[in-house]
């Protein structure tokens, strides 16, 4: 290498990314002023990819705690189902009535609700589970 070349100015890249909280990442290269493009467009698609690797990160970490949340969620609301179901019975053989129980349309409204309740904690699981495989496979480097 010639004493101009050693001199020639570099293209300084810098690629700020905002990830998940507060958190910031800040990649820097440099590559030759006179590249061919298709060089700097190969450079530009490596920090890309190496940010976005890091978005899924932090993606994964998130969708797990959203995932872990519904569960709790699930539980707390069979809970409730199950303590509901208590009290009807409860109710209903204190009022010395015989044969099954036989809801009020208070009471069956109360019970349809809380069925789709469930059925929508579900769905939300079924969709965070689908995201967090879509955001693994990124971090895999399909």
């Amino acid at each position: 290498m010639t004493e101009d070349e050693l001199k020639a100015p570099s293209i300084g890249i810098s690629l700020q990314v905002a990830l998940h909280g507060q958190r910031q990442l800040v990649l820097q290269s440099f590559i030759d002023r006179d590249c061919e493009p298709q060089v700097l467009d190969t450079l530009l698609d490596k920090l890309r990819d190496a940010s976005e690797r890091q978005f899924a990160w932090g993606q994964v970490e998130d969708i797990r705690l959203k995932i872990k949340q519904e569960y709790i969620n699930a539980q707390n609301h069979q809970v409730q189902i199950e303590k509901a179901d208590a009290a009807i019975k409860a109710e209903w053989s204190d009022g010395k009535r015989k044969g099954d129980v036989r809801l009020t349309q208070a009471q069956i409204q109360k019970q349809r609700q809380a069925y789709e309740i469930a059925e929508a904690i579900k769905g939300r699981i079924a969709n965070l589970n689908e995201d967090l495989v879509k955001w693994e496979q990124k971090l895999a480097r399909d």
